[in-house]
């Protein structure tokens, strides 16, 4: 690219909501610019397992599965704690099924189990969650190929490697960008309008910790996730919200205690999937929930109010022997014996060995195990949990340290119904507009991790942002 030029539309950020609204504009005739960081397409669909849900697809039809957009909304707002923005959360689940079967237009690879219940995060009322073969591959590879298409006929110019910097103002609006490329010359181009769907800012620490207010635990994000975009709006009086609506999304045994750390392997903590048969400790040594709380939301939250939000999976050697293997996935090469050798895996010979190896409270752990083991006998548990096959009594005695952490950023940029950014009182920004990770988690999920509900709204917003917003 040389010189300065004019498109219709400029999209910053080649992902989930960016590649669908490329695709979509140019569908119509756009002349689109499509800037992106990274040195290749998709964004956070290089490490997403990208799910998805809609109410009414053909293939939820298909398996003979009634549901309607109506339930699908329900269910949002019951998971996300009625937090999640009711306006948007409509326009998604209302424009979900189109856009499920547009990715079954593109030729999409959908895993065969799709749609179905998941329980890794709060089960919908309807099997309605979507996933592909590659997980979030295998968006990349169906956008990949329509777009491809656009470029060949000129609709469509990305730029690589191209680092977003500012916002143009003229007047009351936004006229056009300026960025910097990958060796280090400015780049100036002009609009009719601008669309943001550069992502959240996981990968920015300080920018993390300013508007989440918490510490950035895992490195499972996209480095690209800086917020560009975000800051550069913010720049020109766009409003930021929902930084409050933190919430736990995951549980990894990290690398390292550097954080945030890289992802050493998942153990199974999902009940309907593996029934506990471990029980969970705070740092000081004391259990703070049923294990086999089937809601995982509470779950979650009690997590969070735990130090360091970390919990530690006990369990003494009959549970060891006896019980489904707990390590689901490893991030990294599988180690044959983890216990001792790996940072977050402890054995030792006796519960007091076992508490000085991972820093807990020895009375506290004691405490802990024997009044579980009570409940255990007398079928009465103190925090109502259910399943409890056996006691925790025969060394040598285990311990798996798990981290909790977000996989997604809440707060972002405030849009109208229109998808408009908008100022602290609510005045739009004229034309500019946003989709995806960039406005935010917590506008379609509140503080709650809800299937599906930050990939297919990404996706939603930016097709309806290529097909009927603009105008050009």
């Amino acid at each position: 690219m040389s010189g300065q030029k004019t498109y219709d539309v400029i999209i910053i950020g080649a992902g989930t909501a960016g590649l669908p609204a490329a695709i979509c504009a140019a569908d119509r005739g756009a002349r689109v610019l499509l800037i992106e960081a990274a040195a290749d397409i998709g964004g956070t669909l290089h490490w997403s397992s990208a799910q998805m849900s809609g109410a009414g697809a053909r293939r939820q039809k298909a398996k003979g599965i009634d549901d309607h957009p109506d339930l699908h909304f329900a269910d949002v707002m019951r998971i996300s704690n009625g937090n999640a923005n009711s306006t948007l959360v409509r326009i998604a689940v209302d424009q979900a099924a189109a856009t499920l079967d547009w990715l079954d237009d593109l030729g999409f690879d959908w895993d065969p189990v799709s749609p179905t219940l998941f329980y890794g995060h709060q089960a919908y009322g309807r099997a309605r969650t979507y996933w592909g073969l590659e997980q979030g591959k295998s968006l990349i590879k169906a956008f990949r190929q329509a777009l491809k298409a656009h470029i060949q006929t000129g609709h469509v110019e990305v730029l690589l490697e191209t680092r977003f910097e500012s916002l143009v103002m003229d007047g009351a609006g936004v006229s056009g960008i300026a960025a910097r490329s990958a060796n280090g010359s400015v780049i100036t181009a002009h609009a009719q309008k601008i669309v943001l769907t550069s992502g959240g800012y996981a990968a920015n620490v300080d920018l993390y910790k300013e508007i989440q207010n918490q510490t950035q635990y895992q490195k499972a994000f996209c480095p690209a996730a800086r917020g560009d975009g975000l800051i550069a709006a913010r720049q020109v009086g766009a409003n930021v919200i929902n930084g409050h609506l933190y919430t736990i999304s995951t549980l990894t045994v990290l690398k390292n205690d550097v954080f945030p750390s890289p992802l050493s392997l998942r153990v199974n903590t999902i009940p309907q999937n593996r029934p506990p048969w471990e029980i969970w400790v705070n740092d000081r040594g004391e259990r703070f929930v049923a294990e086999d709380e089937p809601i995982i939301d509470h779950r979650e939250k009690a997590l969070e109010e735990q130090p360091g939000k970390r919990l530690w999976i006990v369990f003494d050697d009959v549970i060891r022997r006896e019980s489904p293997e707990i390590i689901m996935a490893w991030f990294e090469p599988p180690m044959s014996d983890p216990y001792n050798s790996h940072k977050a895996f402890f054995r030792a010979e006796t519960i007091a060995q076992l508490a000085k190896m991972c820093g807990l409270g020895a009375e506290a752990l004691s405490d802990a195990i024997t009044d579980y083991n009570r409940g255990q006998m007398s079928g009465a548990d103190r925090f109502g949990r259910k399943h409890m096959p056996c006691p925790i009594t025969q060394g040598p005695f285990y311990a798996i340290r798990q981290q909790g952490g977000a996989l997604s950023t809440t707060g972002g940029l405030a849009v109208d119904s229109q998808l408009r950014v908008i100022t602290r009182d609510g005045t739009p920004i004229g034309n500019l507009y946003a989709a995806g990770e960039v406005i935010g988690a917590g506008q379609t999920m509140g503080d709650a991790a809800v299937g599906g509900m930050m990939v297919t709204p990404a996706l939603t917003f930016g097709r309806l942002l290529g097909q009927t917003i603009l105008s050009w």
